[in-house]
C-alpha cells in the first residue's frame, strides 16, 4: 500500500512489489540522515525516538513516561517550506528540539540560539513563569559548524565566564558531530551515541543491517526507511526536498560571497583613500621642508 492517499491514477506501479528490508541491497538513496526521512521515521516509531532521546540526554529508557511529537508531518501535504526540526515534549515537563544540519551555514550558531529561544518561550502573556519548561536544542550534523571544536558530542550552557558556574541548566544547546565519531568518549559509547551515529552514517543497506542486526526496533526503522525509498511519490517528494536544500545552501553561499565581495570592495576603496591621503601628507611634508630650506638659505629665521 503506498504511503500517500489520493495518488494520481497510474503514478504508482502496482506490479512493482516493494523490496523487504531483509532483501534490500546496495545504496540507500535517502538514508536516516535526510531530515524528512528522520522526522517521519521518528514520529512513526516511538521506541526508536525514545532510544535516540535517551542516548542524547544520557538517561535510562525507564525514565521516559511520555514523549510527544509536537510537530508531526503529513506526507500528503506540501513540505517544501516546512521546518524539519523535530519538536518534542518529554514527560510533559521538558522541551527538546532536534535538527539535522547537513549543509554548511555560517549563520548556524545565531540561528540555533534563535531556535532555542523560541522553543523556550512557550508561555503566553500573563502566564506564570513557573510554566516555562527546561529546553534543549540538539543539532546532529556532519559539518564543522563549531570552528575548531572536534568533539563528538558537545554541550553548551549559559555560565559565569570566571567561575564557569552555570547560570541555568534549563537552557542549552547540544551538538552531535557525526564526522568526529573518532573522538567519542567512553560515556558517549555507554549512552549508545556511537551506535546511533553509525546508523546515521550508514549509506548502504549492508552497512545498516550489519549495525542493526540484533536490534528489532532499528530493523523496523530500516523497513520504514525502505518504504520511503521505494514509494514513487515519496521519492519525488524527497528529491524535491533535496533540490530545495541544495538551492538553499547555494543561496547562502552566494549571499556570503556577495557580502564578502562588497566588503572587499569597501576595504579596497578605503585602502586607496588612505594611500591618497598618505601621498598628500608626504607632498605637504616635502613642501614644508622645501620652504624651510628656502628660509635658511636666505638667512630668514622661521617664526615660532
Amino acid at each position: 500500500m503506498p504511503l500517500f492517499s489520493g495518488m494520481q491514477k497510474g503514478f504508482y506501479n502496482k506490479k512493482m512489489k516493494p523490496t523487504s528490508y531483509e532483501n534490500a541491497t546496495g545504496g540507500i538513496h535517502f538514508p536516516l540522515v535526510v531530515d524528512l526521512v528522520f522526522h517521519y521515521v521518528m514520529q512513526k516509531s516511538e521506541k526508536a525516538l525514545v532510544s535516540l532521546v535517551c542516548a542524547l540526554l544520557g538517561i535510562a529508557i525507564d525514565l521516559v513516561e511520555k514523549i510527544e511529537v509536537k510537530n508531526p508531518i503529513d506526507l500528503n501535504g506540501n513540505l517544501k517550506e516546512t521546518v524539519m526540526d523535530l519538536k518534542l515534549v518529554l514527560n510533559d515537563n521538558r522541551v527538546i528540539n532536534i535538527e539535522l544540519q547537513m549543509y554548511m551555514d555560517s549563520y548556524w550558531i545565531p540561528r540555533s540560539i534563535l531556535y532555542l529561544c523560541r522553543a523556550y518561550d512557550s508561555i503566553g502573556e500573563g502566564d506564570n513563569y513557573a510554566l516555562l519548561k527546561p529546553t534543549t536544542h540538539i543539532c546532529i550534523t556532519d559539518k564543522d559548524l563549531l570552528g575548531n571544536n572536534n568533539q563528538f558530542y558537545s554541550k553548551y550552557l549559559l555560565m559565569n565566564t570566571k567561575t564557569h558556574e552555570p547560570y541555568s541548566t534549563d537552557f542549552g544547546i547540544n551538538v552531535l558531530q557525526l564526522n568526529h565519531i573518532d573522538t567519542a568518549t567512553e560515556e558517549d559509547k555507554a549512552n549508545n551515541l556511537v551506535y546511533w551515529a553509525k546508523l546515521f552514517k550508514a549509506t548502504t543497506w549492508e552497512e545498516y543491517k550489519a549495525i542493526a542486526k540484533e536490534d528489532v526496533v532499528m530493523q523496523e526503522v530500516g523497513q520504514l526507511i525502505l518504504e520511503l525509498n521505494t514509494d514513487d511519490q515519496t521519492k519525488e517528494l524527497l528529491e524535491g526536498r533535496r533540490r530545495y536544500r541544495e538551492q538553499l545552501a547555494t543561496s547562502y553561499a552566494e549571499g556570503e560571497n556577495s557580502a564578502r565581495e562588497e566588503l572587499n570592495s569597501i576595504i579596497s576603496e578605503k585602502d586607496e583613500q588612505l594611500k591618497n591621503l598618505a601621498n598628500e601628507n608626504t607632498a605637504q611634508a616635502n613642501e614644508i621642508a622645501r620652504l624651510r630650506k628656502l628660509l635658511e638659505d636666505n638667512g630668514i629665521q622661521e617664526a615660532k
